[in-house]
């Protein structure tokens, strides 16, 4: 079982509603009655995403053997995420300070004939090209606990997205002064597991115990494009002095900045099955989410890296919203999500109106 940082991601929102008073339909008159909703759900689906990051101030690491301090490291990432298929992208890491040019015996690494070139002014640089991921999350998951999950196993489940701890990929890199090429299976952490800045993990995977590259860095940017996630629960609460329930369903679009902890959030909500048909409906959304620290935990533990270079923590979302429903109704406000630690699951309220022409 794992638990994750905050999943989503970001903006991804339940909604709550409550509304105003007295009910009845005579002509043009615009009609209200007092709605008053809970919606408890969680992540169906955390659809695609499109990352951005890089920075690079150095904690702590090593290179082909040598210990590393005073280096200034550089890296920059772009990768998208494409549902459960797998990632894509490309990216560079540079070090100076070396004091030998970066030109030793990288025998940990494998020879290829491509040619390259070292970024000018550095003494190691190389060129990542980003194939997979490491899953922290596969979708759909299965919840065991308030803080544990289970993910999506493809051998036996139909599983729809992921979210990853790494990327991975080849790191193309110079040796010899350039005579020669050195390509190295590579693993740099998603700073979606660290937010605000980091620090992050960097790692060749050419050995489990004494890898070529490790590097603890921080980042000084860092965004995502959330596309499509979906969220689904239920429903309960009160239209007027009639209990009601059902169920919702939710498609989220955000843009997250990891670095300043906010991101901007829209999208679509529906109610369906409603126990008055007069609230099934469908709209938009739109707001903002930022990160919550209350109940953050280090989860570096749980997938096995170093500690501090994993945090575990929720978010607070709030917004507006406007759904049209069932013989003419119109249904506006505005809502406030507390996501849990981790990011999981959602508990939502709203202040709004019901209103029947």
């Amino acid at each position: 079982m794992l638990k994750p940082e905050r999943l989503v991601v970001a903006g991804i929102l339940c909604l709550v509603l409550i509304a105003s008073p007295a009910f009845a339909s005579s002509g043009n008159v615009k009609q209200s009655q007092s709605l008053s909703l809970t919606l408890q759900g969680m992540i169906a689906n955390a659809g695609s995403q499109h990352y951005e990051f890089g920075g690079g101030k150095l904690v702590q690491g090593s290179l082909f053997g040598q210990a590393l301090s005073n280096n200034r490291v550089s890296f920059d990432l772009e990768a998208n995420v494409h549902g459960p298929q797998g990632a894509s992208g490309r990216g560079s890491l540079e070090i100076s300070g070396l004091g030998h040019g970066g030109d030793g015996d990288h025998s940990n690494a494998q020879t290829n004939d491509d040619g390259g070139d070292h970024s000018e002014g550095s003494e190691f640089s190389a060129r990542i090209s980003i194939t997979g991921v490491i899953a922290a999350a596969v979708f759909p998951i299965t919840i065991t606990s308030p803080t544990t999950y289970g993910n999506c196993d493809p051998t036996t489940q139909i599983c729809n997205s992921e979210i990853p701890l790494f990327f991975t990929g080849i790191a193309t890199v110079d040796s010899n002064g350039g005579q020669d090429t050195l390509q190295i299976p590579m693993a740099i952490e998603s700073p979606y597991w660290n937010p605000l800045g980091g620090p992050i993990v960097i790692t060749s995977l050419d050995s489990t115990t004494n890898p070529s590259i490790f590097l603890i860095v921080s980042y000084d940017r860092a965004t995502i494009d959330w596309d499509g996630v979906q969220l689904q629960g239920a429903i309960a609460g009160t239209f007027g002095a009639e209990a009601v329930t059902g169920s919702y369903a939710q498609v989220v679009n955000s843009q997250e900045n990891l670095v300043s902890a906010r991101e901007s959030d829209k999208g679509s909500i529906a109610f369906t099955g409603m126990s008055d048909p007069i609230l099934d409906a469908t709209g938009k959304f739109s707001g903002h989410t930022t990160f919550s620290l209350a109940g953050s935990f280090d989860c570096s533990s749980e997938f096995g890296l170093p500690e501090g270079t994993c945090t575990a923590t929720g978010a607070l979302s709030d917004g507006s919203f406007k759904m049209n429903g069932g013989q003419d109704t119109l249904i506006s406000g505005t809502y406030h999500t507390v996501w849990s630690v981790p990011s999981l699951f959602t508990l939502t309220t709203v202040i709004g109106a019901v209103t029947q022409h």
